[in-house]
C-alpha cells in the first residue's frame, strides 16, 4: 500500500510538490487514445474490441461499427464536437435541446458522422501504445486517471475556458469576437501572491481571449514556448506554467495541438520535448506536469458523463443548457517522481461526496499545493482534487528520455498547409484582424492553412508587441 503525503502532514512534513506545469493537447476522448490500456491492465475502465455503434441508432438492424485499433494519424475529416453534436453522440439522438431527460448511453457517434457526411469509421478508430507510444508510455509509467471529464458537453473554446478560469460565462460556442471577462486563473494567481507564466507556440490563442490578459501586469507574463525550456534550464520558472500547443504550420513544423485535421505524431513529438526538458531540470523533485486535453473531439467513449453537477455560476447558455452535466472523458496524465509507476486514479475522493474530475480539477488541486483557499466558481470549488496521488518515497526510476518519433518531411509541411481552414483558425484570422484593427477587408483572401499559418504568427507578434508597447 501506497503512504500518501497526506498522513504525514500531523507530522510535520510537507506537501513534496510546490509547482504546477500544464499542458491542454486538442480533441481527443479518453478512449480514443488510451482506451486499449484496459487489455495490458484491466484494472484500467477502457476498451476490449468488443465495443460498437450503429449507424441508425433507430434501427437495430442497422451497420455496426465497431471500436478498432486504426486511429488515423491525420483524420480524414473533423468529428462533430459541437454542443448539438456531442449531446447526439451521448444520446443517440439528433437534434436535441435541453433540457435532456434521455439514458446517456454512448451510442450516437457513427450516426452523427453519418449525418455530417463524415467517416463513420473515424470516430471509433483508437491509438494503442504503438501509435501513440508518448502518451500512453507516461501513462503506464506515473498517473492516469480514467474518469477526467472536460467540462461541458461541447467544442474546443468554452472548454478551454473552464481549465483557465473555472467556466465559460455561458459559452457553448467557440470564440465570437468578444473578449471574455470572467477572470482567468492566472490573474487569480496574482492576486493571491502566486508567481505564474503562460507559454505558446506561435500563437498565443485562447490565453488571450479573457480580458484582463490585456493588462499589462498579465501581459507581462505571457510567453512563447522556448522561453519556457530557457526557464526550466536557467532555473527561473514560476510556480504555475501553463503550456499551449501549435496551430500553425510554418518552417518552424507542423501543428503540435493534434487536431484531428493535423498528426497525432507531431503532438507526441512536443509532448516528449516537454517530458524530458522537465525531467533534466532541477525541477523534477518538486513540479507536477498534468497533461490533459480539452474535450473529446467527437471521438468514440464508452463512459456516460456525470450528470446532476454543480453549475460554474448562475449563467445559462444560450439554448438553455445549465451547466450541470460535464462532458466526454478526455485522457489526462500526472507526472512527478513522486507518483507509484502504474497508478491508476478513478473517481476522486473528495472534495465532495459526488466530487468528479473535470478541466478545473486542475485550479482546484493547484489551489491546495499553493494553500490557496478561495475558488474560481462553484465547479472548482465541487471539482475532485488529486494531491491524495502523491506518495512520501521519490522514485530513482523514471525514465530520461523516451520513445524516438521519427521526424516530418517537407513533404508534410506541404500537405498540412494546402488544407482548408479549420475553425479555429478562421477564428484566430479574425481575432487578429479585430485585435490590430486591419480592416473589413481583412483575412477574405486566405483560403488554406498556409496563407492562414503566415497570417496568424505575424499578426500575433505584432499583437504582443503592441500590447507590450501600450
Amino acid at each position: 500500500m501506497v503512504v500518501s503525503w497526506l498522513s504525514l502532514l500531523a507530522c510535520g512534513q510537507g506537501m513534496p510538490i510546490k509547482n504546477v506545469i500544464t499542458i491542454m493537447m486538442e480533441n481527443r476522448s479518453f478512449d480514443h487514445l488510451l482506451g486499449f490500456l484496459h487489455l495490458s491492465d484491466p484494472a484500467i475502465d477502457g476498451l476490449d474490441g468488443s465495443e460498437y455503434n450503429l449507424v441508425d441508432t433507430k434501427d437495430p438492424t442497422s451497420e455496426k461499427v465497431f471500436v478498432n485499433q486504426n486511429g488515423y494519424d491525420e483524420g480524414p475529416d473533423d468529428p462533430g464536437h459541437g454542443w448539438e453534436d456531442t449531446a447526439e453522440e451521448i444520446y443517440g439522438v439528433h437534434d436535441l435541446k435541453p433540457p435532456i431527460k434521455l439514458e446517456p448511453k454512448m451510442i450516437g457517434f457513427a450516426q452523427n458522422a453519418k449525418s455530417h457526411g463524415h467517416s463513420t469509421l473515424n470516430p471509433l478508430s483508437m491509438f494503442t501504445s504503438k501509435t501513440a507510444p508518448v502518451i500512453n508510455g507516461l501513462a503506464t509509467e506515473f498517473a492516469v486517471f480514467d474518469a477526467w471529464f472536460c467540462s461541458l458537453p461541447g467544442p474546443t473554446d468554452p472548454n478551454r475556458g473552464f481549465w483557465m478560469s473555472g467556466t465559460s460565462n455561458g459559452a457553448i460556442t467557440n470564440y465570437n469576437g468578444t473578449h471574455w471577462s470572467q477572470q482567468s486563473y492566472f490573474d487569480f494567481l496574482r492576486t493571491k501572491g502566486v508567481s505564474w507564466r503562460a507559454y505558446y507556440q506561435d500563437d498565443p490563442w485562447a490565453i488571450m481571449y479573457f480580458q484582463d490578459m490585456h493588462l499589462k501586469v498579465n501581459h507581462q507574463n505571457v510567453f512563447t514556448l522556448d522561453q519556457f525550456f530557457t526557464d526550466l534550464k536557467s532555473n527561473s520558472l514560476s510556480r504555475f506554467s501553463l503550456l499551449q500547443p501549435r496551430m500553425t504550420t510554418t518552417a518552424a513544423g507542423p501543428p503540435t495541438w493534434q487536431h484531428p485535421d493535423a498528426s497525432v505524431t507531431e503532438g507526441e513529438r512536443l509532448l516528449k520535448s516537454i517530458y524530458e526538458a522537465f525531467r533534466a531540470s532541477s525541477y523534477w523533485n518538486d513540479t507536477v506536469l498534468v497533461i490533459t486535453y480539452d474535450e473529446h473531439g467527437g471521438f468514440y467513449d464508452h463512459v456516460p458523463p456525470p450528470e446532476q453537477v454543480p453549475a460554474p455560476d448562475s449563467v445559462v447558455a444560450p439554448n438553455g443548457f445549465t451547466f450541470e452535466r460535464l462532458g466526454i472523458r478526455v485522457p489526462t496524465v500526472a507526472i512527478s517522481p513522486w507518483i507509484p509507476k502504474g497508478t491508476i486514479v478513478h473517481k476522486p475522493s473528495g472534495p465532495q461526496p459526488n466530487s468528479e474530475y473535470d478541466s478545473t480539477s486542475l485550479m482546484s488541486t493547484a489551489n491546495k499545493i499553493f494553500g490557496i483557499t478561495e475558488h474560481l466558481g462553484l465547479r472548482a470549488a465541487w471539482s475532485g482534487t488529486f494531491e491524495n496521488i502523491f506518495s512520501t518515497t521519490m522514485r530513482t526510476d523514471c525514465p530520461t528520455t523516451l520513445i524516438d518519433i521519427p521526424m516530418y518531411t517537407q513533404e508534410t509541411l506541404d500537405k498540412q498547409r494546402s488544407l482548408p481552414l479549420n475553425d479555429h483558425m478562421s477564428i484566430q484570422v479574425q481575432f487578429y484582424c479585430q485585435e490590430n484593427n486591419l480592416g473589413e477587408d481583412c483575412g477574405k483572401d486566405i483560403v488554406n492553412q498556409g496563407q492562414a499559418s503566415d497570417f496568424i504568427v505575424r499578426e500575433a507578434q505584432r499583437f504582443m508587441h503592441n500590447l507590450a508597447s501600450n
